[in-house]
């Protein structure tokens, strides 16, 4: 489900100062609809700080995915790492993806964060021993309330109470409890 708050999330994960401390390097790729394997393990290797001269030129020459597969097996092996695919609409995004998804340290400190608002996802085959799933819940009406006021109420000091009241709790009620509604 769209607006629920899952890149809210990783974002939250991926930036918190305990998580950095616990790997050498970590990634976050945007797959989203329409992508280009060989420059998602691109973008993959620049971050993690794997991108060579050669690499950009075996991009402009059209690498193929099992050399880059290869470059990033070789500097993920060695260290912990963090990679998040945000945005993954299918599976056929994963399989494309998935020599990266298992290669490298996963057992031992690397960690890979998918999100997608696509259900099939989660039970994406072959990656079940590594998978953890996690579905966000739309907020409830009081946690809808508390942050429509946290709001829409951050810079005002003078209205009325009621009227904001009703019209507010109407509004919520179109939300569905879904975050990115309720402060758009």
């Amino acid at each position: 489900m769209g607006g629920i708050g899952k890149t809210t999330l990783a974002r939250k994960l991926y930036n918190h100062s305990s998580i950095r401390e616990c790997f050498n390097c970590k990634a976050w790729v945007s797959v989203s609809q329409e992508w280009n394997t060989a420059h998602l393990l691109s973008e993959i290797l620049r971050q993690v700080g794997g991108l060579k001269e050669t690499t950009t030129t075996k991009l402009n020459d059209g690498s193929s995915v099992p050399e880059l597969v290869a470059e990033l097996r070789e500097i993920l092996e060695k260290k912990s790492y963090l990679v998040v695919l945000d945005d993954v609409w299918g599976s056929k995004a994963l399989k494309e993806m998935r020599p990266v998804l298992l290669c490298g340290n996963v057992s031992g400190g690397g960690k890979i964060i998918i999100t997608s608002r696509n259900e099939e996802i989660a039970d994406f085959q072959n990656l079940q021993s590594n998978l953890y799933s996690y579905e966000p819940k739309p907020l409830n009406e009081d946690e809808s309330w508390m942050l429509f006021n946290k709001i829409s109420l951050s810079h005002r000091t003078n209205y009325n109470k009621d009227k904001f009241e009703n019209l507010g709790r109407e509004m919520l009620r179109k939300c569905y409890g879904l975050p990115l509604a309720l402060v758009a």
